[in-house]
């Protein structure tokens, strides 16, 4: 029985801002220095996706997301007998002392990055969010946001202070409440999802997802081949004013052994919160 994983990544400078501070990655933690784009046979093996939103002056930002990649990567290809989201809680650790460590630099201070991960383990996605870039599910039509902004406007609508439409236009709409590299410690998010045959994934930063409503990413989602729909979600968030830094990476999961979708089995059914937001950490 195989399981295969079609995907595609993109990411783009936008139409505002003078460089990218994004950085994204699609690897077989086997085997970290293969990228690829389409269809792979992924049985047996742990697949990373994801994506990292910069923060900082004279492109510190930039650092700050390459370096948080590239340590997650690095950390996951070394913790590969701890549970899946143990490995991503060490993982996000160790990148949030690495970009602490580089931010000494009296040009980088201040820098930090988001992350959103999806570790891919058999039947399992198992996803770690750090800030507000999103992951989505699209299951039998129906879109999902897998992930919650850790942003000061979604502490004010979860208390009832605003309404979700009234955040989307608060000008504090970009302040997040945390980022690796902007604390000495932190708390990732993590959940667990069961796949099911045809799940189609996204993951992106806030420069896809202010731009683009549900219903918009819901039809792009649902589009054949994830490099058609990456390069769609791109020129889409550009022709709404591409006001950031615009990166997303879309993958479909198939294979026999991935369970198919039983009639009548809700999306939240098969959702789990290993780790909340502000809760202590495993150690």
């Amino acid at each position: 029985m195989s399981t295969f994983l079609n995907v595609a990544g993109q990411t783009d400078v936008g139409r505002a801002r003078p460089h990218n501070e994004d950085a994204f990655a699609i690897v077989d933690l086997a085997n970290p220095a293969l990228q690829w784009t389409g269809e792979v046979d992924v049985t047996g093996r742990r697949i990373l996706l994801a994506v990292s939103d910069g923060m900082g002056g004279h492109q510190a930002g930039e650092v700050a997301s390459a370096l948080v990649i590239q340590t997650i990567i690095q950390s996951l290809g070394a913790h590969t007998t701890e549970t899946p989201d143990h490995a991503l809680e060490i993982a996000v650790r160790d990148a949030n002392q690495a970009v602490r460590a580089a931010a000494m630099a009296e040009d980088k201070r201040g820098m930090g990055a988001t992350l959103t991960a999806i570790l891919i383990d058999g039947q399992d996605a198992w996803i770690a969010e750090v800030g507000d870039s999103r992951a989505y599910l699209l299951r039998n039509g129906q879109l999902r946001q897998l992930t919650r902004d850790q942003s000061f406007v979604q502490m004010l609508v979860d208390h009832g202070a605003i309404t979700p439409e009234e955040a989307k236009t608060s000008p504090r709409k970009n302040v997040i409440l945390q980022a690796i590299g902007t604390a000495e410690t932190l708390t990732a998010a993590i959940v667990r999802l069961l796949l099911r045959r045809g799940d189609r994934l996204l993951i992106c930063c806030d420069g896809l997802s202010n731009e683009l409503e549900d219903p918009e990413l819901a039809t792009i989602l649902g589009e054949a081949e994830p490099v058609a729909a990456t390069a769609h979600a791109i020129a889409a968030a550009n022709e709404h004013g591409g006001h950031d830094n615009i990166t997303a990476i879309i993958a479909h999961i198939g294979g026999d052994a991935i369970p198919a979708i039983s009639e009548g089995e809700h999306i939240t059914a098969t959702y789990r919160v290993v780790q909340d937001f502000g809760t202590t950490p495993k150690s």
